[in-house]
């Protein structure tokens, strides 16, 4: 009885405080809104009016002009003459592609549908993982769903993508192809699943992946002509250089160079660091693909090493966290948890936000911290699979003597 009681605080507990930030990240969502509604003509989504505003130039039969900044403010301003100055456009044709209808409606109500589409897909593939109903308030006060949404970015979109492929894997794995295929729209976040794949010797989905990336690519490259690839290596270098240099807020971004950047690092030193980072993370991945069995810890490293990776990633991207946390959760609950692990999670699933916050207050990012945490998570319960597996072999191999 007592172990009930136990339990049935704890899960108590949960709900308060879930309840609790779900709440306020609302509260808070819709202040900025109406105050940014107010003054810019746009509720939030300001990311979003930089892919409203490309797919305007493709509508126009402009598609390229995508690429250059002053268009894509210029066409902002279709919007509102007020509108906060946006991002450029620094996405593969793939991604213009996919965008190419958003502007067939006004953009408040594009940028509404896009984030309602995108983020019930992903609260939808989460509640796979989680059905009970106990689950519903730590997915809705997940803080990565809330500034995906305020920034009105197309993390629900990939991390939809990549959830949905790890789920197909051992059943469809064709399918599974297909979806990391997809990811072409943001190469820099599929970078590790072919090597995943690989170690894992899962080919069909490997091969899949790479005809869905070829046949993609060739389609927008058919549409937009080849100067678009052109055109966007160019706006990557533009990129690399809007990060090295700050004009990209690092108070927003949650890779290694970003935090050494923001620390004062050099440039050179600070890329030298972000190499060896990846390569840690890159190998990590491939040694957990290659020695565990299990989706969780499997996707736990992918996330994880897929973060440690590209120095362009932010904090609105680790919506992607939302997958190894809700498939952990699921493990722990079932199979029991390791030393750390909960508290791990939970550090990951405060992360989006409070990396957002910790930016912009302290001017201290600690997004490279949670990536690794989470990687130590996979590593040790690899170890810990193989152990287990060891001794299971060891014990079937005793033969009895008379």
């Amino acid at each position: 009885m007592s172990d009930f009681k136990a339990h049935w605080l704890n899960a108590a507990r949960v709900r308060i405080y879930s309840a609790t930030i779900f709440i306020a990240l609302f509260i808070y969502a819709a202040r900025c809104a109406r105050l940014n509604w107010k003054s810019s003509g746009m509720p939030n989504g300001f990311d979003f009016v930089t892919f409203w505003a490309a797919s305007h130039l493709s509508l126009e039969g402009r598609p390229l002009r995508a690429y250059s900044f002053d268009a894509i403010v210029s066409t902002a301003k279709l919007i509102s003459v007020n509108i906060v100055t946006p991002g450029p456009w620094s996405y593969p044709p793939t991604f213009l592609l996919a965008i190419r209808p958003l502007a067939l409606l006004p953009a408040v109500v594009s940028y509404a549908l896009f984030a309602l589409a995108t983020g019930t897909l992903f609260v939808c593939l989460l509640r796979r993982i989680l059905p009970m109903s106990a689950a519903w308030l730590p997915i809705l006060g997940f803080s990565g769903l809330w500034l995906n949404l305020a920034q009105g970015q197309n993390g629900c979109l990939t991390a939809s993508l990549a959830l949905a492929a790890l789920l197909l894997l051992k059943r469809r794995p064709a399918l599974a192809g297909v979806c990391i295929g997809l990811l072409a729209i943001k190469p820099h976040l599929g970078i590790l699943f072919p090597l995943a794949l690989a170690c894992a010797g899962m080919w069909v989905a490997f091969m899949a992946a790479a005809v869905t990336v070829v046949l993609f690519t060739g389609v927008s490259i058919a549409v937009y002509g080849m100067h678009s690839i052109t055109l966007f290596l160019s706006s990557i270098q533009e990129a690399n250089s809007y990060v090295a240099q700050g004009f990209l807020p690092w108070e927003q971004m949650a890779s290694l160079f970003a935090m050494l950047r923001q620390a004062h690092l050099g440039i050179e030193p600070a890329y030298v660091l972000q190499a060896c980072f990846a390569l840690v993370g890159a190998g990590t991945v491939a040694w957990v693909w290659r020695n565990s069995q299990a989706l969780e810890t499997r996707a736990a490293a992918l996330v994880a090493g897929t973060f440690m990776v590209s120095p362009y990633i932010f904090n609105y991207d680790a919506v992607w966290l939302g997958i190894p946390i809700a498939l952990l959760t699921v493990k722990g609950l079932r199979d029991g948890w390791l030393r750390w692990e909960r508290e791990i999670l939970i550090a990951c699933w405060l992360y989006p936000v409070l990396g957002d916050l910790s930016g912009f207050q302290l001017h201290i990012g600690f997004g490279p911290l949670v990536f690794v945490a989470l990687l130590f998570v996979a590593v040790r319960r690899t170890s810990w699979e193989k152990s287990m597996s060891d001794t299971a072999q060891g014990t079937l191999s005793v033969v009895p003597t008379r």
